[in-house]
């Protein structure tokens, strides 16, 4: 059902627009069980862009989310993505949510905020030390030019004082240089970025500078629009970083073309917007756990409002003062989240530890606590585990022990 203008969702209704949106409905699209690149190509459809991320407690985000969506092997997936990404050159890496892949043909719509950073719109940091030591950039950016692909500990220099993460000062000019589009990730060893000169690496087309900021950003928007199936301004403005003044202009320009239209969300305290084409979804999601750098979960406030679901990750609180858990995962079940799980994989051992497992306040049934079971020994299956141990923590605990 096509959705008309100025019409009110139901707060289911809106759920499964935005797990359908986001390729996590159940039933899947796949007659094939094999994943190849068609299948990250069709994840990329639903998800527009994949943060990266370095924690490593279960896996890689990035691989965690495309899990979610395609199943597979760690390390089936891992490859692939790395295939595509790094020789194919289908991927590439930008600042887009955060650091993330995304279609390198996508690329052209970040161009302005390369620009941006040329211009000192970058972290502090970045632009300070670029601002006092003009002249060691242009020698990295000579070395990258001559030495390429090369990484920040080839250019290991003195740490810099402060609290910039102890970066040498060849890790900032390069970050820089690739802030500003100058160089590309070539490839990654071990999880470490190897940089070189973007117009070595990439396609014509993604070197493309003809698209004005206002037209990215509106191109953006709606994209961030059918990614999201139903969102709030600010969640559309989220999905891709936009600047919020700015975003929230065009988020208001494309209302009046219609090609976004408003929609009141039952329990929502502020408009939503939907694209012009948008369908309600009637469908029902997978039951899996989603990382925190999940689309559907990964803007907090929309967390909330769309599920009820009030979403804290507790990596960097004091473990006495965590209320969850480490690295704690949603269960997503039925087009609800419905449980927290704190897991972490011992990959020497085989073992996937659940130290604690809540369940939100409206509680879960039997066939639930079954459903999250079988989802974790399936996660357990992917990264070539053998046994799961579940330990004290949490009001699920007891009962998810009987069924593990």
């Amino acid at each position: 059902m096509v959705v008309a203008k100025h019409t009110e969702l139901s707060s289911a209704q809106a759920r499964s627009m935005a797990v359908s949106a986001q390729g996590l409905q159940a039933a899947s699209p796949f007659s094939s069980s094999r994943l190849d690149i068609r299948h990250l190509r069709w994840a990329f459809q639903r998800l527009g862009v994949l943060q990266i991320d370095a924690v490593n407690a279960v896996a890689r985000s990035h691989l965690l989310v495309l899990r979610a969506r395609l199943g597979g092997s760690h390390d089936g997936l891992s490859e692939l993505l790395d295939h595509t990404a790094y020789e194919r050159h289908e991927l590439t890496e930008y600042w887009c949510h955060e650091a993330s892949y995304l279609p390198v043909n996508d690329l052209p719509l970040f161009r302005w905020r390369m620009h941006r950073a040329e211009q000192g719109e970058v972290w502090g940091g970045i632009r300070e030390f670029v601002a006092e030591n003009p002249e060691f950039v242009e020698e990295v950016a000579n070395y990258v030019a001559v030495n390429g692909p090369v990484n920040a500990g080839q250019l290991q220099t003195k740490p810099k004082g402060g609290t910039w993460w102890a970066w040498s000062e060849a890790k900032v000019a390069l970050e820089w240089l690739f802030w500003t589009g100058q160089v590309t990730v070539s490839k990654r060893e071990k999880f470490t970025r190897f940089y070189d000169l973007s117009a070595r690496v990439l396609p014509t087309q993604a070197l493309d500078d003809s698209l004005s900021e206002i037209e990215a950003h509106h191109e953006l928007i709606r994209r961030a629009g059918v990614h999201l199936g139903v969102a709030a301004a600010e969640d559309l403005i989220d999905y891709f970083r936009l600047p919020k003044v700015d975003g929230r202009q065009r988020v208001m320009e494309l209302v009046e073309n219609n090609e976004l239209l408003p929609v009141q969300v039952e329990g929502w305290d502020r408009v939503g917007y939907i694209s012009a084409d948008a369908k309600v979804a009637i469908g029902v999601s997978k039951s899996v756990l989603l990382s925190p750098f999940d689309p559907l979960v990964w803007f907090r406030p929309r967390t909330q409002r769309l599920f009820d679901f009030k979403y804290r990750l507790e990596i960097y609180v004091p473990a006495a003062k965590r209320v969850h858990g480490y690295y704690v995962l949603p269960f997503l079940h039925a087009n609800q989240l419905c449980a927290r799980v704190d897991v972490k994989a011992d990959t020497k051992a085989r073992v996937l530890h659940v130290p604690a497992v809540y369940a939100e306040a409206g509680g879960m049934s039997d066939d639930v606590v079954e459903a999250l079971a079988s989802e974790l020994w399936a996660l357990a299956a992917w990264r070539n585990l053998e046994t799961i141990k579940v330990g004290q923590r949490g009001d699920l605990a007891r009962r998810l022990k009987k069924v593990i």
